[in-house]
């Protein structure tokens, strides 16, 4: 049984395919099964895995006949044979040794889950860091990690973190979804024992034009983020492991981004059906938002302006 099952879900990224390969083949921690899920790709992306699959028996290769990720990542967790799994999306590359750094260190402490940071890598700029480079190990209950996480203090990305594979027993990442992290991740945190963090980023985030993330806008992306947001808030908002202060802080992140997004919801939303699901989507924030939650003074005055709107 391999230690770790790297999930790599694939679409219409060929030109960027073998580089990210290379990058987990490379890997200081050799046993590890790669496991390439290609959904729907109309360019050469199902040949390449096939190829690269002939020259590596670490690699499998699915071919899904939907183009969605989230969908290819909890079809490769079911044949994943590791006793953890990790995700890579398959235009970005990772550091030669963050699967044994983080896979070590979850042996080492018993840990059903670990994250780490990543960077951004520009074309016509500098690299960006957000998080501290220090090393830094965090080990954390699932009460702390969480107000990390909603605080978002470190990454809600899963391409960052490596699960403990019984993890997925419990959770899964929402399929037909955009933003399919910040809707899962929490929890994941929720229903592991014990977590880390580490303060070092091993993952390089590629920042194209051609990404989800900074694709043209859409009503169907921005919906996909206020939902996500609305349902961390009332995942906050029934949890027994908060107080009602403790739920006040860590509320503020999600319910003033949320009210952002609503705001560019709001003005795309063109059809009656739109209109009407960002009506309910509105009126259920409302009532997810506790009361006392501190917001931006730029988020007060949106959620106000979208109160007054006749939706």
């Amino acid at each position: 049984m391999p230690r770790v099952s790297v999930v790599v879900p694939v679409h219409n990224t060929e030109q960027y395919l073998r580089d990210c390969v290379a990058s987990i083949q490379s890997q200081t921690l050799e046993d590890i099964e790669i496991i390439l899920v290609e959904n729907a790709s109309t360019d050469g992306s199902l040949s390449l895995c096939n190829e690269l699959a002939a020259g590596d028996s670490r690699i499998k290769v699915i071919s899904l006949e939907i183009g969605d990720l989230p969908t290819a990542r909890n079809e490769g967790v079911k044949v994943a044979e590791g006793e953890f799994v990790g995700f890579i999306d398959s235009d970005d590359t990772i550091a030669h040794d963050m699967f044994e750094s983080l896979y070590s260190l979850a042996e080492e402490n018993d840990l059903d889950l670990v994250s780490s940071n990543y960077f951004r890598r520009y074309d016509d700029k500098p690299d960006r860091y957000s998080y501290p480079e220090d090393g830094k190990v965090r080990l954390l209950s699932p009460k702390e990690f969480l107000k990390l996480n909603y605080n978002e203090q470190v990454p809600v990305n899963a391409c960052m973190m490596l699960f403990r594979k019984s993890l997925f027993d419990k959770v899964q990442f929402p399929v037909n979804r955009y933003f399919e992290d910040r809707a899962s991740t929490y929890k994941f945190i929720a229903a592991s024992r014990k977590a880390a963090h580490v303060n070092k980023s091993y993952y390089c985030y590629y920042q194209r034009s051609s990404g989800i993330c900074r694709s043209k806008p859409s009503w169907k992306k921005y919906r996909d983020w206020v939902l996500a947001d609305s349902e961390r808030l009332d995942y906050l908002g029934k949890s027994e492991y908060f107080t009602a202060e403790e739920k006040r802080a860590m509320a503020s992140r999600p319910a003033d981004t949320c009210i952002r997004k609503m705001r560019r919801l709001y003005n795309l939303s063109k059809t009656p059906e739109q209109m009407e699901e960002t009506k309910a989507l509105l009126e259920s924030m409302n009532e997810l938002i506790p009361s006392g939650c501190s917001l931006s003074l730029k988020a007060r005055l949106i959620r106000f302006w979208l109160n007054t709107k006749k939706l």
